[in-house]
């Protein structure tokens, strides 16, 4: 099937989707639910850099119009917990909204919330996200959930429940062994495994905040900063997920040694590997990708970011990381995408990097 006839296909299928998930029984969330603790964030307007796609611009174009969220709500009655997103239902009907994208939310395993679940909690903090599989993802997303629990004093003796998709990745498991979530236990959702907890805590948190990076900086024992200079250029390997490969590679990997930077492919290193080594990183290039969430380890000392976007696609969020940790930023469009927008491969300015690299 072509690229844009799948595209249209998945549209479609999702439209229907929507309107079958519409039509069950439901309840209110927010009726529901007390706020423990609920902040806000008034908008803010940021063109971003010169160089964006189309995709990243429209997201900043809309984030200037959000007000950003930080809130711990109690759910006040008894619910249980769907497995893909972490929907809630209470008495076999769905609380739409009670996930953390309430916008995306789709498909949860309906008719498994009418029978009694073989596990029960009294309680549970949910750390779901659909895209907790995601090294980006993990840490912007899941990990604030466990700080905003953390920094606001939530009792150590209620778990966190992390979905299996999540807890199965690599860099979790890493994460675990590392201690980030202290001496609170954490438990593990089965895929297909609907929970029942008398009280849940669902967590909204702030996008791209500062106080949880460090938090979990603090959590991980990130080394303290040494004054380092060392230059990273950040390589996709083979067994990206999106493929979004440079076709002339070699010629860029011979232009960054040049320059002074070490390649390193991220997928290659534990999680403690990553942690020393971009900690003592004074400048990180290299692809719009999860590997480059590696500047949050950068503490509290100047780096500078280059970021190379594919004219396809892109989010803004590691500028928008990059300018919350204080970061020098700058980014830089490759050519001649080839394949679906999303995949595309790209060939790399040579040129205008080198620009940018005797800039440095």
């Amino acid at each position: 099937m072509s690229y844009p006839l799948r595209d249209e296909f998945h549209r479609a299928r999702k439209a229907v989707g929507r309107t079958l998930d519409g039509l069950w029984p439901r309840a209110s969330f927010a009726h529901v639910t007390t706020a423990l603790t609920d902040q806000q964030h008034a908008p803010v307007r940021d063109a971003g850099p010169e160089f964006l796609p189309v995709q990243a611009r429209e997201f900043l174009e809309h984030w200037s119009t959000v007000s950003d969220r930080e809130a711990i709500l109690r759910v006040d009655r008894p619910c249980t917990v769907d497995p893909k997103m972490g929907i809630l239902f209470s008495n076999g009907r769905v609380m739409w909204g009670s996930s953390d994208i309430p916008d995306r939310e789709r498909n949860p395993r309906f008719f498994s919330h009418l029978t009694k679940p073989k596990r029960s909690l009294p309680a549970a903090i949910l750390l779901h996200h659909f895209h907790g599989d995601n090294y980006f993802h993990f840490f912007l997303y899941v990990l604030s959930k466990a700080a905003v629990a953390e920094r606001h004093g939530l009792p150590v003796e209620i778990p966190f429940l992390v979905p299996e998709k999540t807890a199965n990745t690599r860099f979790f498991q890493q994460a675990m062994d590392l201690g980030v979530f202290g001496e609170r236990q954490v438990l593990i959702q089965g895929r297909k495994e609907t929970i029942a907890v008398e009280q849940a805590y669902v967590i909204r948190a702030f996008f791209c905040h500062k106080p949880y990076f460090d938090w979990a900086c603090d959590q991980l024992d990130v080394p303290a900063p040494s004054g380092s200079d060392r230059r990273i250029f950040v390589l996709r390997g083979q067994s990206a997920a999106n493929g979004r490969a440079f076709r002339n590679q070699d010629e860029v990997n011979a232009l960054a040694e040049s320059f002074g930077f070490d390649l390193v492919d991220p997928s290659n290193l534990s999680l403690s590997e990553q942690i020393n080594l971009f900690s003592q990183a004074y400048v990180i290039a290299g692809a719009h990708g999860a590997a480059l969430t590696n500047i949050l380890f950068r503490r509290r000392l100047p780096c500078r970011i280059i970021e190379l976007f594919s004219p396809t696609m892109g989010s803004p969020h590691y500028y928008m990381l990059a300018k919350e940790l204080g970061f020098a930023y700058e980014s830089l469009m490759t050519l001649n995408p080839q394949g679906r927008a999303f995949t595309a491969s790209t060939e790399v300015d040579l040129d205008g990097l080198k620009r940018v690299f005797q800039n440095l």
